[in-house]
């Protein structure tokens, strides 16, 4: 009866007076605004990246002047086109998705969220208008190196999976990473959240920014969700990093063999060689198409 209740509402939020949506921080915003909130996807999507934030904003409930209950969040999918994409899938791929809208007609956001993907065409000049407009953009697990790419963050701080971090340091040079963290505000506007469930907490977080600490406990005790990492930003600590070592042996010409090391960090490699007959030990290699 509640879900009920709560889309006829929806129905009637149109006729409501909408006002400018709220700046992240502010304490009192105005509660009957519509807050558009652009979930960008392609192939290769992690469904809990953009699943758990479109739930949570989905989710949140205010009052309005006469108790009513309205959602202020209005959420959309845009990708680089209109066609179908694939999720991520056990071997083989997932949920097939229809985009809302592409980069070139998505109504502005207000908040853009971005998690893990393929990205494409257009997105790295979609984020840095979105970003030049002053709009709230928060990347989920490696979606993070797609804001990244786009130089958002640049002499900011950020976060990502913690498997990747290695690849992320290397990649994103200007790009203070911070680790063991549920997430972290670069700027007011800017957010980047760790892996996977990482951008629920990361949500709420933007939640209570807009809305208080309340709506965003409401919000999660109506999903259920009895995770504290929003309010805490504690997170995977770097020793549950599993570490692996591979090592291959061949010569590259008669008398010289050598030795090629690889250490697996989670998703991240480094690789090294020796080569006994010249003294080299542990020389630092960078394999054809490594990231």
């Amino acid at each position: 009866m509640k879900r009920f209740a709560i889309s006829v509402l929806l129905v009637l939020l149109p006729s409501l007076s909408v006002l400018a949506a709220p700046t992240p921080g502010k304490v009192s915003p105005q509660k009957n605004a519509t807050i558009k909130v652009a979930v960008v996807i392609s192939d290769g999507a992690t469904v809990i990246d953009f699943a758990g934030p479109w739930e949570v904003f989905q989710d949140t409930m205010l009052a309005d002047s006469k108790g009513n209950m309205i959602m202020p969040f209005d959420l959309y999918t845009v990708a680089p086109t209109k066609s179908p994409i694939h999720s991520t899938g056990n071997g083989h791929p997932g949920l097939m998705i229809t985009p809302d809208y592409s980069f070139a007609d998505a109504p502005t956001p207000d908040i853009v969220v971005i998690g893990a993907q393929s990205g494409g065409a257009g997105l790295t000049e979609w984020l840095k208008k979105v970003h030049a407009d002053h709009k709230v953009i928060m990347s989920v697990c490696t979606g993070a190196f797609k804001v990244a790419k786009a130089g958002l963050f640049d002499g900011k701080q950020a976060t990502t999976h913690h498997w990747y971090f290695e690849n992320f340091a290397k990649d994103f040079p200007d790009v203070k990473l911070v680790k063991q963290v549920r997430y972290v505000e670069a700027d007011p506007i800017t957010f980047s959240a760790g892996g996977l469930s990482s951008g629920i907490d990361l949500a709420l977080h933007v939640v209570k920014d807009y809305f208080g600490e309340k709506v965003a406990q409401e919000t999660a005790d109506y999903m259920e969700y009895q995770g504290t990492g929003w309010k805490s930003n504690k997170g995977i600590s770097a020793s549950a990093i599993p570490l692996r070592e591979k090592t291959w042996s061949g010569s590259i010409g008669k008398g010289k063999e050598v030795m090629l090391h690889q250490l697996i960090r989670g998703g991240s490699s480094t690789f090294t060689m020796d080569i006994p007959a010249e003294k080299v030990v542990n020389a630092p290699v960078t394999l054809k198409g490594d990231r």
